[in-house]
């Protein structure tokens, strides 16, 4: 099976990528932090239409993986013209590629479709987002549903894990290199989602694609619905690392750029029992990721 995979860069094209099998390959695309070896990589902008219609023409894959957006929501709210080029206009790339060779596409959305007052969200929960990223992602998923492509949506809660060289940290590589450091950090108390570790949801996308699943949406999160430092708290625990260091604050101590939704969590029975996956809990995540540390030392 040949698969395209958009923003291979990203954390989730990273353990993506550890964990194809053998009978799979896999072809990452992304625009930046790529090292092109004229045949598992190769850099294009998605913005590009005729680019990216060559490109995807030309390796003619049977499932395209589209991950490739502008995910930093403060820089969305900044730059609305950048985000929308690129979230929408270039997810509207992807699918004519797609059509051009009846590939299927699994297209990767965001808690940040909904506005945090109502949850927890299932799949036919109505989005209300609050911010320009969290609008371009309904948007690129209303062009995915309007595609007649066959399609799956996965809407992945905020994730954590160790990202490839030169990625952006997350929520929990953050506090960890902050706390190595001896760095006073203030942590939200009030803003709540069930975190996903990348792992799983590389899992995830694995089933969907060796699965008969399509033109479905899939709300995909971890175990717990927990607060941000609630979290950071678990982090310092598996990890050993200060927690005298960490401070309690409100949302509204930080004068952030885009609104924040204060709880995303998600409803994940339909991922348990449509996908056979069991959400994994914050400790067990972690565990994962110190493990991965241990084995690479």
């Amino acid at each position: 099976m040949k698969i395209v995979f958009t923003g291979i860069t990203g954390l989730l094209g990273s353990y993506f990528l550890k964990t194809k099998s053998p009978d799979s390959e896999v072809i990452g695309i992304a625009d930046k932090n790529i090292v092109e070896d004229a045949k598992n990589s190769f850099k294009v902008d998605i913005t590009n239409k005729k680019s990216a219609m060559d490109l995807i023409g030309k390796i003619n894959p049977s499932v395209i993986v589209h991950a490739a957006s502008i995910g930093n929501v403060d820089y969305c709210e900044q730059h609305p013209d950048e985000a929308y080029a690129v979230n929408v206009e270039g997810t509207q790339n992807i699918i004519e590629a797609a059509k051009k060779i009846k590939a299927k596409i699994i297209f990767l959305s965001s808690n940040a479709i909904y506005d945090g007052e109502n949850p927890p969200y299932d799949e036919k929960s109505s989005p209300k987002p609050l911010d320009v990223y969290g609008k371009t992602k309904v948007d690129g998923e209303n062009l995915i549903k309007n595609s007649d492509l066959d399609f799956v949506i996965l809407r992945l809660i905020t994730m954590y894990g160790w990202p490839s060289e030169g990625g952006r940290s997350n929520p929990v590589t953050w506090v960890i290199e902050k706390l190595k450091r001896g760095d006073r950090i203030k942590v939200v108390t009030d803003i709540y989602n069930n975190h996903l570790w990348v792992g799983q949801a590389a899992e995830v996308v694995w089933k969907i694609i060796r699965g008969d699943i399509k033109n479905d949406i899939y709300n995909i999160a971890g175990a717990d619905c927990i607060s941000r430092y609630n979290l950071v708290l678990k982090v310092a625990a598996v990890f050993n690392l200060d927690s005298s260091l960490i401070a309690a604050v409100s949302s509204d101590f930080f004068k952030e750029i885009a609104p924040r939704p204060k709880n995303t969590c998600f409803n994940t029975a339909k991922m348990k029992k449509e996908l056979n996956i069991n959400p994994l809990s914050i400790d067990e995540g972690l565990l994962f990721m110190r493990q991965e540390v241990n084995e690479n030392r």
